[in-house]
């Protein structure tokens, strides 16, 4: 049992990392086969060169980016916020 009391209790670096992979597969859709016939279409008149090298690239890195940010303010505010903004329903 005296291995255990080895490591830091108070590290805050695991579990952040743990939180930032969970929301990002939470948040990584397989919704590319959808969106690009869909921006391709009348309504939005965009070509597949554009699509595929302008859109779809920002579009999934911002949320890696975004991540990080998310999760430091969570961390701070202690979940609180989080978990009420949860139930709402934002469509």
């Amino acid at each position: 049992m005296g291995c255990w009391k080895q490591e830091k209790i108070g590290t805050w670096a695991l579990p952040t990392l743990i939180l930032c992979l969970y929301g990002f597969f939470y948040m990584m859709k397989p919704s590319e086969p959808f969106l690009t016939p869909y921006l391709t279409g009348p309504d939005k008149n965009l070509t597949i060169d554009e699509v595929t090298n302008q859109i779809l690239p920002v579009w999934t890195y911002s949320y890696l980016a975004l991540l990080f940010p998310v999760f430091l303010l969570t961390d701070y505010v202690r979940y609180k916020p989080v978990l009420l903004l949860q139930g709402i329903n934002v469509s």
